[in-house]
Parts: C-alpha cells; structure tokens; sequence
C-alpha cells in the first residue's frame, strides 16, 4: 500500500482548523458558524476519505463518490450559510434540502459514470430553478434588484451548463454546479460583511479562486494532463485561504464587538451623569417646568432618539408641550396642534395597544399613532425592521399613587438596535423621578395653600370674636340712638346708615367664623346630579335674565357620595354665582358641569367661558376677589376650600385656554371615606 505523502499537510492544516472553528462556535453560537464548523468538518472527512479511502477497502468509485459528494455539500452548506433564510429556523432545512438534494445527487450519479444526459439535464435543471424560485418567493415582498440580477445570471449559466450535458457532457454540468456555488457562496460572503477587512477579502477572493478552479480543470485536462496534478494541489490554497478567511473575519466581529461593547460603555456612563444631573435637581426641587426642555436634550443627547418630547398633563388631563428636542419651529408648530387631540386616556390605550420594550416603555407604529402626535419624517429606515419610519415610543409618566402625569415621546433612533429595554432603562427611571416631581409640587402647592388657610383661620377665629363684642355695642348704641332722634331727620339717617354698615360687617364676620370653626356633618348618601340640579333650579332665574347656557353632563352609573347636601350645595351655590358674574357682559356666555368617576374618587368640573381667574393661585384666599366693590367680601370660594377639605376631598382652580375658568372638585367615594369621621378643622384641612 502506497501512502499519499503529499497530502498528509493538508489532513494536518484542516485537523487544526476544524478545532478552530468549534472554539470559535463555543463563543459564537450562531446559526452561521455552526454551518462553518459544519462544511469545514466534511472537508477534512472529505480529505481523510481521499488519502486512506483505497487503505480503508473503498474502491476507486466510491472514494470518488465521497469525494465529489462532500465537495458539493461543502459549497451548499458554505453559500446557505450566508442567506437570509438560513437566519428562519422555519426555511433553512427545506432551503437547504432544495439545493443539497438534487446537487448530491447529480455529484453521485457523476462519480459512478452514468450515462444517460436527459437525467442529469433535469437533475441539474431541478436544481437551478428550484432554488431560484426559493429565493425569489421568500424575498417577495423585499426583493430587491441586486437579487434578480443574480439569479437571471445564475439562470443563464446553469442552463447553458445543463443544455451541454444534454450533448455528451456531464462533466460540464458538474462543473458549472461547482463553479456556481462557491462563486455565489464568495459573492454573498462579500455583501454580508461588506467591510474591506483583511477577513473579508480574505474570504470572498478564496471563494471567487477557489470556483475558478472547475472551469480552469475543465480546460486543462483535455490539453494539458500532465499540469492537472499541480492544479489540484494548488487547488487547496484557496479552501485555506477561506478557512483562514473566516477565523480572521470572526477575531474582527469579537474586537469590533468589544470596541462596540466599550462605547456602548462609556456612552451608558455619560448618559447616567447626565441625567443624575436632572435627577437631582428635581427632586432638589426645582420647578418642573423650567428643567422640560433640559430633560428632552439630555435624551437626545445621550440615547440613540434623535427627537424627544415631554408632554404633561393639565387638569383637564388634557396634554400640552412642556418641552422638546430635536424639533424644527415649523414641525413644533405642527405638533402642538396635533397634541390638542391627545388626552391622558388617549395615552393610557396607545400604552395598552404597543408593544412592550421595557417595564414602562412602549414602541407603537405609524398605524397606531394616526391623527394623534404624528411628526413630519427625516430619517427613512429599511424595510422592514423592528423599527419603521413613523414609529415611536412612549415613556409614560406614572407617579407612585398611579396617577398618569403626562408621557414622553421618541423618534428618530439613530441606530434601531439600540432601541431596547437596556437602552431606555435610564429613560425610564428619569421618567419615573420626574412623574414624582410633579406629584410633589401639586402637593406642596396643596400644602402651602392649607397652611396659609389654616393659619388665616386661627387668626380670624381670635379676631373675629375680638370684633364682635365692640361691634355689638356699635349696633346697640346705633339702634338707640336712631330712635333717640325721631324729629332730627339727619341724625336719624346717620344713625340707620351706621346700623346697616355694622350688619354687613357682622355678616362679615360670621362667615369668617364659619370659615374657622369646626363644624360637624351630618352625613348622607347623595346624587351629584340632583344636587347639581337643585343648584341650577335655585339660580334659575338668574341665568334665564342674563341669557347663559348651562350644559350639565354627568355620567349615567356615577355613584353616589356620602357629604353634607346642605354644605355642599353651598360649595356648588358660590362657584355657580361667581360664574355668572364673571359672564355678566360675555356674549354666549355658557357654565359647562361635568361629573364622572376616576378610580377612587368622583370629579365634579364647573367650567365657564368668562375671562378666567386673574391669579389661579389666590382665588381660594380670603378677601381676594376681583368683584367691583360692594359685590361680595371674596369669602365663597375659602369657605368651599374649607368644606371640601372637610369631606377629605381636593379642589383646585386654573384657567382654560384661550378663555375661561375652571374649577375642580374631587370628592371620595363612600368607600374611600371610612377615615373621614371626626369633624376637623376646616381652615387647616
């Protein structure tokens, strides 16, 4: 038995590769490597079979058959593996079975000498426009022009290869097979990576060598027989050079990996100092207000969203622009009207309808977003991806009690692999750090108001009282004294004028003290509705004479609140009767009520289309009126503070845009009530 010496080096070489290759695939446990380590795997099986086939028993024949069998599956496996479709656990198999049967096939009946060209012609046919029609029914909808380009050429050549097979030369059939496939395989190596790396031109070259050989043997063995023993050992340079190729390509993906691995690194460092900056001063206490536009640029900034909004909400839930990045001044005049349509529901069904990214993150698509917070597009994306042009996603902005306060919303990723739970993470828990800043400063402004109430209304108890004993004896010795003066008409005027000031200031006085005092309820279950009804009944003819609609719209299953109905149609009676004069000189003039449920709570809303309040914040203050004089002390709306504070309710004021004022109540539900049952101090509710 004669030892083939000469290939001895290249078992050796392929037995160090193929060690290689299952290393790399230990670290790199994708679909792609596992088909190198693969087809490299059949090449040294391939080479053993060569050198010790006629050792092993084999005969000539089926050494040949091996041979040529495991070269065509090699190249099938090394050109599957770099499609698109070899990434679908659902269409690699019937893909690869597509080209490796009827290619094995035509590489068996080859190796045996069969004779009969109309089999191999269909055999070869089968094999060409089968895959073809693969590729191009499963890249129907992005097909793209590059593809068919290269399967009309693939087409042409195949044919032209079969069609000589039906004259007498198989041979040329195989060869066109060979040639086609590790020439595709180098050529589709190139567009993936599409780097000019030493790995990748490596590779692609060795690939493009290593098809040119089938054509080159082909016409040199009729020629030049002798020179066909130095092409087949120079024939192994290219497979080495595709081996050495892929190792050099797969080291460049693991350092640009860890060079990638660090910026994402640093970058992730940056962004959470900047964002512990704003952090900090939020919960330090800044104004909210003041640090949305800050908020917006630091994400721009330091995440992959090229255009960032916050919008918060008011309190009509209804969103509004507080600040923005990334944004033109004609497209953030565009956006501000589109976001009239979006309200804190609106927002509470994108959230449930997106997809989730993050615990509180959500990525909704154009289609999702129609007609609501729609921008202008700058930046195109391929299609398709997991991100489109048009998407967004929204960061909403819940506080700990669950209340929405408003979201964030971004676009324009720069690199669409980044939008993900690890990248907005940092995003998410500013969101979370700015919704409690909100929260906060409603409550400090809640609180400031109740202290400052509470300590006007001990002041007034002490005074009130102080003023009253002098005042009692104003009256009397008014009273004696205007009927002391019977005949002295002017004296008798005098003393009647300073009787009438002395009851208005006692009447004064006495709502200063109901302001003050602690009062006790008498509690019952009431409809919101007929109590607002009967409201509207005891003002009627006021409203008929100046001519102001009234639309009430309370919600059907609204359920009823345990208060004191007399106090509380006091509270309704004052901000009723402050809307009619704000609307005494407006022109379709109209007082809007509405009341609904939210969670825990029912909200009673009375909104008027008047001129609005001068100062939002005072209007609950005592004496703080922008009546004409005489028309009122300004005490109405600090006695319903007062009252609804007493009933463990919240009621707050703001102005409506363009016009208008609006006053908010929100009273617990008789559930939500159980803590509320010693009388408390009203002022310092």
């Amino acid at each position: 038995m004669i030892f083939d010496f000469h290939r001895l080096p290249t078992i050796l070489l392929l037995g160090a590769l193929v060690p290689i290759f299952w290393f790399l695939y230990r670290s790199d446990r994708s679909y792609r490597v596992r088909l190198w380590l693969i087809a490299w795997t059949v090449v040294l099986i391939r080479v053993i079979v060569q050198v010790f086939g006629k050792q092993m028993g084999l005969s000539e024949s089926a050494v040949n058959a091996v041979d040529l069998g495991g070269l065509q599956l090699t190249g099938v496996v090394l050109l599957v593996s770099m499609t698109r479709i070899a990434q679908d656990s659902r269409q690699r198999w019937p893909f690869f079975l597509m080209l490796a049967v009827p290619s094995f096939v035509y590489a068996e009946l080859f190796s045996f000498g069969y004779s009969r060209p109309w089999v191999f012609a269909l055999d070869g046919t089968v094999l060409s426009v089968g895959g073809i029609l693969y590729v191009v029914v499963y890249h129907r909808r992005r097909l793209e022009r590059y593809m068919l380009a290269i399967c009309a050429l693939v087409l042409l050549i195949t044919l032209w290869g079969f069609a000589r097979t039906l004259h007498g030369h198989p041979d040329l059939g195989f060869y066109t097979i060979e040639a086609t496939t590790y020439a595709l395989a180098g050529f589709l190596y190139w567009y993936s990576y599409r780097r000019f790396s030493p790995g990748v031109v490596l590779t692609a070259i060795g690939f493009f060598l290593w098809a040119a050989v089938f054509p080159t043997f082909y016409l040199l063995k009729p020629q030049h027989p002798q020179g066909i023993e130095a092409l087949i050992s120079l024939s192994n340079m290219p497979k080495f050079w595709v081996a050495i190729g892929m190792i050099v390509t797969l080291l460049e993906d693991k350092s640009r990996s860890a060079r990638l691995a660090e910026a994402q690194e640093r970058a992730t460092r940056e962004q959470i100092q900047r964002f512990f900056s704003v952090t900090s001063r939020l919960l330090g206490g800044a104004e909210v207000a003041s640090v949305c536009d800050e908020i917006a640029q630091v994400i721009t900034q330091a995440s992959t969203f090229q255009r960032s909004v916050v919008l918060l909400a008011d309190e009509q839930r209804n969103l509004y622009v507080a600040g923005a990045s990334g944004i033109d001044d004609p497209t953030m005049a565009k956006l501000r009207d589109e976001i009239q349509q979006l309200t804190i529901a609106k927002v509470e069904d994108l959230t449930a309808s997106g997809s989730k990214i993050g615990p509180h993150s959500f990525h909704l698509n154009q289609k999702q977003l129609r007609g609501v917070c729609w921008l202008p597009v700058k930046t195109q994306y391929p299609s398709p991806q997991s991100w489109n042009s048009g998407d967004k996603v929204l960061v909403p902005l819940r506080s700990p009690s669950g209340h929405l306060m408003g979201c964030l919303s971004l676009d324009e990723p720069r690199d669409v692999n980044r939008v993900n739970a690890d990248e907005l993470a940092a995003i998410e828990m500013l969101s979370a750090d700015l919704a409690i800043s909100i929260e906060n400063s409603h409550l400090q402004r809640q609180l400031l108001v109740s202290e400052k109430l509470a300590g006007l209304g001990k002041l007034v108890a002490g005074a009130g009282h102080e003023l009253n004993n002098p005042l009692t004896a104003v009256l009397g010795y008014a009273e004696m004294l205007s009927s002391s003066s019977a005949d002295d008409e002017g004296t008798r005027r005098g003393a009647e004028v300073i009787r009438r000031e002395a009851l208005r200031m006692k009447q004064i006085i006495e709502s200063l003290l109901r302001f003050a005092r602690q009062t006790k309820f008498e509690r019952r279950t009431v409809l919101l509705g007929d109590v607002i009804d009967e409201v509207f009944k005891l003002r009627a003819y006021e409203i008929r004479r100046s001519g102001v609609q009234v639309v009430t719209e309370i919600a059907p299953d609204l359920p009823g609140v345990v208060v004191d109905e007399g106090l509380l149609k006091q509270v309704f009676l004052n901000i009723v009767s402050n809307s009619l004069d704000a609307l005494r000189d407006v022109a379709g003039g109209c007082i809007r009520v509405e009341a609904a449920q939210h969670e825990q709570s029912v909200h009673i809303r009375f909104n008027d289309n008047g001129a609005g309040f001068s100062n939002p914040d005072r209007v609950f203050d005592p004496f703080f009126t922008t009546k004409d004089p005489g028309k009122g002390p300004g005490l109405g709306l600090s006695v319903s503070y007062g009252i609804i504070k007493q009933h463990g309710g919240e009621i707050s004021a703001y102005n409506l845009q363009p016009s208008g004022a609006c006053i908010l109540i929100k009273l617990p539900l008789a559930g939500a009530q159980d803590s509320i049952l010693e009388p408390s101090e009203v002022a310092g509710a």
